[in-house]
């Protein structure tokens, strides 16, 4: 909190006709610092006190803050509101502003230095107060915003990331495929060209024989050809001469 942020816990003395001798006791003690002690005063009177004295209340209270026993400084306070005094319910209000914030409950702080400041426009540090915790929440409320913007944006990003990385992934795994089925394909096209020496049978003697035989038969047909021509070319000349 800026250094503005007043903690005024004014004790207020108590001026009535009775012997409340630790009231008064407890006052000077608080004034003096010696807060422990003043508690234990401001208790022994509101213990005699059988009207329980708002003002003895709200300085117990605040004997109690100045301790930061800040629970059972609330307790006091609440019982010190049983008053029709504007002015003394708004420095109660206001304490108790304080005593929230201090617990670092800024929700209720505000409300209570509100309050402080209705009952008793001149209370010129509940309405400091009260100014200072509002822009406080609303810092806090912006920067709850930006974090919750920020942190949509991250999840954004992140699930654009992962959809870019399972479609990169589905993707190597579709080229993989079709890498493998394409070298799947050449490998079954190369087993199926015959090598050399394959589907050969052993030829028997008589296959042997006879495509021997075979042969012998073509290359006779061939040479009666042959000389055929030959003489035919011959006859075709002598015919020429004459």
């Amino acid at each position: 909190m800026r250094s503005i942020f007043l903690v005024v816990l004014a004790v207020i003395t108590y001026s009535y006709a009775v012997p409340y001798l630790d009231a008064k006791s407890g006052e000077k003690e608080y004034r003096k610092g010696n807060f422990e002690v003043s508690e234990k005063k401001f208790e022994s009177a509101s213990v005699s006190d059988p009207d329980r004295d708002p003002v003895i209340l709200y300085n117990h209270g605040n004997s109690l803050f100045q301790q930061k026993k800040y629970d059972e400084a609330i307790k006091k306070y609440e019982e010190a509101l049983a008053t029709d005094n504007k002015q003394l319910k708004s420095a109660v209000k206001y304490n108790m502003g304080n005593t929230f914030f201090m617990q670092q409950k800024p929700e209720e702080a505000l409300a209570y230095y509100k309050d402080a400041v209705k009952l008793n426009p001149d209370n010129r540090e509940a309405a400091i107060n009260y100014e200072i915790v509002r822009k406080l929440l609303e810092q806090q409320q912006q920067q709850q915003q930006q974090n919750k913007d920020q942190k949509e944006k991250n999840k954004d990003q992140d699930q654009k990331q992962e959809q870019q990385q399972n479609q990169d992934k589905q993707d190597r795994q579709k080229k993989d495929q079709q890498q493998q089925q394409s070298e799947q394909k050449e490998q079954q096209m190369q087993n199926k060209q015959p090598q050399p020496g394959e589907d050969r049978k052993e030829m028997t003697k008589e296959e042997a024989e006879r495509l021997l035989k075979a042969l012998e038969k073509d290359e006779e047909d061939t040479q009666e050809k042959v000389q055929k021509a030959q003489i035919q070319k011959e006859r075709s000349d002598i015919k020429n001469k004459w």
